[in-house]
């Protein structure tokens, strides 16, 4: 009689231990941080969009932060706004007065103090150095959860994105043991305010490939 309580104890630790597999394990191919296609895209659509200024800076890997001042034939402009740069016209050599302050793809903001370093953040942009693969035709609608599983730790969490900044910064720093799933379903936003519903990681990576060429 011990004997089989033994064992149907040990069955049901057992069963036990099965179950918790099940729950903590969660499958490779639902962890978007495995997929480096899939990673990179979501980082390209939430990085900083810096093409806005590229009349000032011809640059899309940074933006100058406002408000500064900008030289057009000799004379200084205040630039306050994107709209304070409507008033020039495509092909406007125009130039900032140093120091600026820029912001990157990655959210992290540089001084330039003058000509040079502003000139090697343009060689940076241009062969590739710094992070250039915006995508800015989409955008997520936020918030956005994610489930997160330390497979070092084998502790569980939760976190909110709730914007790009945050999004982007996140992703960049997370180590690739860990386990990290969206929960679906999430809302993309495309041109037109067209907004689709996702329900999984293959979807989300096909709609965003499919609007590249229409960003570009």
């Amino acid at each position: 009689m011990k004997y089989f309580l033994y064992v149907m104890l040990a069955l049901a630790f057992v069963s036990c231990q099965e179950e918790e597999l099940t729950v903590v394990q969660a499958p490779d191919d639902e962890s978007f941080i495995q997929d480096g296609q899939l990673k990179k895209l979501i980082m390209s659509v939430v990085s900083h969009d810096g093409s806005y200024d590229d009349i000032v800076d011809d640059s899309s890997c940074f933006s100058i932060n406002f408000p500064y001042i900008c030289i057009y034939r000799g004379r200084e402009y205040p630039v306050n706004s994107i709209e304070a740069l409507s008033v020039f016209g495509e092909g406007a050599n125009l130039m900032p007065k140093f120091p600026v302050t820029v912001t990157l793809a990655d959210y992290i903001s540089a001084e330039v103090p003058n000509i040079e370093v502003y000139r090697d953040l343009q060689n940076a942009c241009a062969n590739g150095t710094l992070f250039n693969d915006s995508i800015t035709c989409v955008d997520i609608s936020y918030p956005v959860n994610i489930s997160i599983y330390n497979t070092i730790t084998s502790n569980f969490e939760t976190i909110s994105f709730l914007h790009d900044k945050q999004t982007f910064q996140t992703i960049e720093e997370m180590d690739e043991s860990l386990i990290a799933n969206i929960q679906y379903p999430i809302e993309i936003l495309l041109p037109n305010n067209v907004v689709l519903t996702i329900e999984s990681n293959d979807v989300l990576k096909s709609e965003i490939l499919s609007m590249i060429p229409i960003c570009e």
